[in-house]
C-alpha cells in the first residue's frame, strides 16, 4: 500500500474519514503534547488542553484552505486552546505546587542524589515556573516554539502570526525578563 501525502490525508479528512484525521494528528501528537505542555501547569492540564485542540481542530478541518502545512495549522488551533484555558490553568498552580511537594518528597529516596541537590532543583523549577509566569502570552508562546521545541523564528511567526522580526523581538523581551528573574541562579 502507497503512503499517503499529507494533502491526501486532509482532503480524505475534510470529507468525513476520521480514520485519515486520526493518521494527522498521530504524527504529530508528540509534538502538540509538548507545545500543550509548554502552556500547561500538570500534565492533566497538558492533556486536556491537547484533546479540546483535537476536538476543535476537527470542527475546524472543513476550513482549512492546505494555504499553510497541517502541522502549522494544528500548532495554532493547540496555542489558541491553551491561551482559551488560560484561567483554568491558573487554578491548577496550587495542584502543581501540591505534586510538586510529592515529587520532591519521593525524589529524596533515589539513592545518587543528595537531599541539597534535590531542593535546589526543586527550588529552581519553582522559580522558573514563576519567572514563565511573568512573561505575557506573546512572550510565553515565543520562548515556548523556539526555545522548548525547537521552531525557526519563520516558523514560529507563521504559528503566532507575525513577522520574524517580531518574533525575535518577543523572544528578546522573554529571554531578558527569564535572565533578570532568575539572576540568582545564573
Amino acid at each position: 500500500m502507497l503512503k499517503e501525502t499529507e494533502e491526501e490525508l486532509v482532503r480524505s479528512a475534510q470529507s468525513g474519514n476520521i480514520a485519515a484525521f486520526e493518521r494527522l494528528v498521530r504524527l504529530l501528537e508528540q509534538q502538540m503534547l509538548a507545545v500543550a505542555a509548554g502552556f500547561a501547569h500538570t500534565p492533566d492540564d497538558a492533556n486536556d488542553i491537547y484533546q479540546d485542540a483535537m476536538l476543535a481542530a476537527y470542527r475546524a478541518l472543513p476550513k482549512f484552505k492546505l494555504e499553510s502545512k497541517f502541522s502549522t495549522w494544528l500548532h495554532k488551533i493547540v496555542v489558541n486552546t491553551a491561551l482559551s484555558n488560560r484561567r483554568k490553568l491558573k487554578r491548577a498552580w496550587q495542584k502543581m505546587a501540591a505534586i510538586q511537594n510529592e515529587y520532591e518528597q519521593i525524589e529524596k529516596y533515589v539513592e545518587h542524589r543528595s537531599p541539597e541537590s534535590l531542593m535546589l532543583d526543586g527550588e529552581l523549577n519553582t522559580q522558573i515556573n514563576r519567572a514563565m509566569r511573568k512573561l505575557t502570552d506573546t512572550e510565553r508562546i515565543a520562548f515556548v516554539l523556539c526555545h522548548q521545541q525547537g521552531f525557526k523564528i519563520r516558523e514560529a511567526a507563521e504559528v503566532m502570526s507575525c513577522s520574524g522580526n517580531s518574533v525575535k523581538v518577543v523572544l528578546f523581551r522573554a529571554r531578558n525578563k527569564l535572565k533578570q528573574e532568575l539572576a540568582e541562579y545564573h
